[in-house]
């Protein structure tokens, strides 16, 4: 399957050495993200530190471990989409537009979020954790 992350499911990852990145590193699906993520992520490190108990640079090592599964969805992507994402995303949370306008832009399966929010846009399918948890158990 192929997901586009967002931020929060990438934290968690970053945060815990937990299903959720052994999904990441070790599953056959494939992760997609704006590079939008790498900004918004960089500005939780201390947050990711606190939770963590890991050093920046454990941090960083692992950081660098995660984005070595993911591929990096092109800005012009993004962008071709990013009018219909703001219209989805208007009432719900203006800081995902990127994350949806990659997914409208990509052929994928959805999102994976944490955010509850999100399954009130009707544009692209948003899995929570436990469902691909579930998934990658049927995989």
């Amino acid at each position: 399957m192929r997901f586009v992350l967002d931020t929060n499911v990438f934290l968690k990852a970053l945060i815990k050495n937990s299903a959720v990145r052994g999904i990441i590193v070790g599953s056959n699906h494939e992760f997609l993200v704006p590079t939008h993520l790498i900004d918004e992520a960089r500005e939780h490190l201390d947050e990711v530190e606190e939770k963590s108990g890991l050093s920046r640079s454990e941090i960083e090592s692992v950081m660098n471990t995660l984005l070595g599964r993911i591929r990096f969805v092109e800005e012009d992507q993004v962008l071709s989409k990013w009018e219909e994402a703001e219209k989805a995303m208007k009432k719900v949370d203006e800081d995902d537009i990127p994350f949806v306008a990659a997914a409208l832009a990509l052929r994928c399966d959805g999102i994976w979020s944490d955010d509850r929010h999100l399954k009130r846009q009707g544009k692209v399918k948003v899995w929570t954790t436990g469902e691909v948890v579930g998934s990658s158990d049927r995989a």
